[in-house]
């Protein structure tokens, strides 16, 4: 392998972004693997970075990898060994790379451009191109595949968030006030170019559009524009970052040619493992290289159903969302703290306290399964309730699953968490309009455009958006939804500090309060159960 170093590329307004070549040492042309990164092309691995992230508690696993392999990028040693050529450069602004760092704005998508056509007139190219990469390296894809640069032949997205405002910055209207801080002065302005100023604050942006704006339009990538062939993987495992983004881009991406993998483990482990590069490289031959393997032969869905913390099942279909799975209501009975198949006609209500994380700090609901069910997609949880002080609510829904032994079933989760829920919602009450012409029966829709605040003891409903999950409950097993005002867990590098909540919240249930969640259950396990009436402590 021969590897270049800090070759200039010209943008069309004369800035240079530069960036690293490897390839084979025979002789070309080869077809290209290209990314993007903010992280640095040259740091391979980045091991101070990783260092402190596992200092934070951050779980990394096993890394199958080559020590040419940057943070979350491609591994050259493996893709030249392939036979192909790996581009990777330092994103405007960041590291080498000349002119100012901004957050994934339009002017980065048409760097991303004129870097593939560049890369695709080289004599040592085929001219065709393919995009690999994990998060930013996933994200970046989607904006600049939204351009349809001529010479782009694939893209592999490999979990990537594709609406800043409702998967990064804001959850549910809620703030994330850990990971985002840490990694935008750590790695977009600690790794910026110092010869030159930042473009944008994204902290301080943040700070002045609380609400879904014009600025936040700029950087969500026209999902509807991309037509390249696709290879896009979800992870289960990645509630409040990429999970929700990586089914959207899935979805309403135009590609013809589109496939899903998706898995419940540790992001870069499975990234780097071998199924998974397997795929990848099934994927590339075919696109790039022409390889007649089969490709378009394989299913469309590589589906992953969770038992527990690294125990699933994996299914292939030929579809998302499933087309066996249709949604089913369980009504919340406060006054049992069931769940019941039916409408509860009884009105009741329950309360826990707000702030903290002591005793009666949430609200839980529980539903024993008589039948092995498997549950595959997004959930919506509809609920009526009050707060007793101050005019706003920050709700935080948990759904665990228990076994017949009541003992809590855990899943791996944000930056290897090892004794996670199984999915994760949240709202901000004020930011409750819905926009109904996008909801889904399985997925509220929230605008995020108007604050609609709520005065003490007014009842008001909520619906909350639980992200896509895929989970197996057998025969004996308890599914519980948790509602409470704080995160479930304390996760490594993630959360949210800067809430609302005062005093204590009330949940009201049953006749003119029908308080209810929209599980997503596979028909061929259809769903049988009871009210689980003792509960499960969470």
């Amino acid at each position: 392998m021969i590897l270049e170093r800090n070759i200039p590329v010209p943008m069309r307004d004369g800035v240079r972004l530069f960036v690293n070549l490897f390839r084979p040492a025979a002789d070309g042309p080869w077809a290209v693997i290209m990314s993007v990164t903010p992280y640095s092309k040259d740091k391979l691995p980045d091991r101070l970075g990783e260092f402190f992230m596992r200092l934070s508690g951050v779980k990394f696993g096993k890394l199958n990898r080559s020590r040419f392999a940057g943070f979350e990028s491609p591994d050259p040693a493996h893709w030249v060994e392939n036979g192909d050529a790996v581009v990777q450069a330092d994103v405007r602004g960041t590291h080498k790379s000349e002119g100012q760092a901004g957050v994934l704005r339009p002017l980065d998508a048409q760097d991303y451009y004129d870097l593939i056509e560049w890369v695709a007139l080289q004599p040592w190219c085929t001219g065709r191109i393919g995009l690999l990469g994990v998060s930013y390296l996933a994200m970046s894809q989607w904006h600049v595949a939204a351009l349809k640069p001529p010479h782009l032949r694939a893209i592999v997205p490999w979990e990537g968030v594709t609406d800043l405002y409702r998967e990064l910055a804001f959850h549910g209207g809620i703030p994330e006030t850990k990971f985002v801080p840490i990694w935008f002065k750590n790695r977009i302005k600690g790794g910026r170019n110092r010869r030159f100023p930042l473009a944008e604050d994204f902290l301080a942006e943040r700070e002045r559009h609380p609400r879904d704006d014009a600025y936040w339009s700029t950087k969500r990538p026209i999902l509807e524009d991309i037509e390249a062939p696709a290879l896009v993987c979800a992870s289960w495992s990645d509630h409040g970052l990429h999970t929700r983004g990586s089914i959207e881009g899935f979805e309403r991406i135009a590609s013809k040619e589109k496939w899903l993998f998706t898995h419940g483990r540790k992001k870069w482990e499975t990234f780097y493992g071998d199924e998974a590069r397997d795929f990848q490289k099934r994927f590339l031959d075919f696109f790039l290289r022409g390889v007649d393997n089969g490709m378009r032969g394989v299913p469309r869905v590589r589906l992953e159903i969770r038992r527990s913390y690294y125990q699933q099942d994996v299914r292939h279909e030929d579809n998302w969302p499933v087309a066996t799975v249709r949604p089913e209501r369980l009504y919340l009975y406060a006054r049992t703290s069931g769940l019941e198949q039916e409408p509860v006609e009884e009105e009741s209500s329950v309360q826990y306290r707000s702030t903290g994380k002591k005793e009666n700090d949430r609200a839980t609901f529980s539903f024993r399964f008589d039948k092995t069910t498997e549950l595959t997609g997004g959930m919506r949880l509809k609920l009526w309730v009050s707060t007793s002080e101050g005019d706003d609510l920050d709700l935080f829904v948990v759904i665990r699953k228990f076994d017949s032994g009541k003992q809590e079933v855990f899943f791996s989760g944000f930056n290897g968490y090892e004794r996670d829920a199984a999915a994760k919602g949240w709202l901000r009450a004020s930011h409750r309009e819905l926009d109904q012409s996008r909801s889904t029966p399985l997925r509220p829709w929230l605008n995020h455009t108007r604050i609609q605040k709520v005065r003490p003891t007014e009842i008001v409903p909520l619906e909350i958006e639980i992200w896509p999950s895929s989970t197996l409950f057998a025969a004996g097993s308890t599914l519980q939804i948790a509602i409470q005002g704080h995160d479930g867990a304390k996760y490594p590098a993630f959360g949210h500090r800067k809430l609302v909540n005062r005093g204590l919240h009330t949940i009201f249930t049953g006749g003119r309060y029908d308080s209810h969640l929209v599980i997503p259950v596979n028909q061929t396990s259809s769903l049988t159960g009871r009210s689980n009436e003792s509960g499960c402590s969470g």
